[in-house]
């Protein structure tokens, strides 16, 4: 009789606690109620938790929804591997190919490698990296430009009611009738006429806030890997970027 009752016990004691899990639409709903972040999507994860992917990054929650996890998840096995970093990597593949088009190229001759460069036209370094791009496309270098107003789209001076200049000057270079040679203009320091359209440097921003770009230039593959963290001269560059093959 004893055994039957813990029997008993032990199954309604599972019950409860499944009883009390929130399912993926509850744990959606309550991390978009909490937080600002639109929620893509909601996935069992290895860790026993929740994957909440989100425009701005990964969370995690407990079955339960009573505890949002930020950070990054690391395997014992295998070398601590960094599993939230390969999850955002794998995830940024889709984004880059299908923003591939907005981005600013200047494409290697004899193409041997692809990196994207988050890029700032009020950035010294990338000033210095554009002033050197004849030479990374020299040396098989395609060089993708991703317009990353890195203070913001708003302008914190105006309660970020108002677009920032910065954000302005990339939408001149977006929407002209040559994007290339307006970038090129704009990093001599040239002024551009206004031009409005409809354009994806929003979008292109929304991508260095998803891979946690936090200062240009930022060097990434087109697999969302991060290649170097700032300016690297062509050899470098290059040398990391064969190392990687």
């Amino acid at each position: 009789m004893n055994k039957v009752l813990s029997i008993l016990l032990v199954a309604a004691l599972a019950f409860t606690v499944k009883a009390q899990e929130l399912n993926k639409t509850q744990i959606s709903k309550k991390m978009q109620e909490v937080t600002p972040f639109e929620v893509q999507e909601v996935n069992d994860d290895s860790t026993g938790l929740y994957e909440i992917v989100t425009d701005k990054g990964i969370f995690y929650a407990t079955k339960d929804g009573k505890n949002l996890i930020s950070g990054r998840v690391y395997e014992f096995e295998g070398g601590m591997a960094n599993k939230t970093q390969s999850r955002i990597s794998e995830l940024a593949v889709s984004k880059i190919e299908k923003l591939k088009d907005s981005f600013v190229t200047f494409k290697a001759p004899n193409e041997k490698h692809e990196v994207l460069v988050f890029f700032d036209v009020n950035c010294g370094y990338c000033r210095k990296m554009h002033n050197e791009l004849s030479q990374y496309n020299a040396a098989g270098i395609t060089v993708h430009y991703v317009l990353y107003p890195r203070n913001g789209i708003k302008d914190p001076r105006t309660g970020n009611t108002q677009f920032s200049n910065t954000y302005l000057t990339m939408q001149d270079i977006a929407c002209s009738p040559n994007p290339n040679i307006s970038l090129d203009m704009v990093m001599r320091s040239n002024e551009l006429p206004t031009a409005r359209c409809e354009n994806q440097v929003a979008e292109n921003y929304a991508l260095g806030e998803w891979l946690g770009v936090r200062g240009t230039p930022a060097v990434y593959g087109m697999d969302g890997k991060q290649v170097v963290g700032g300016y690297a001269p062509t050899n470098k560059l290059l040398a990391v970027l064969e190392r990687a093959k």
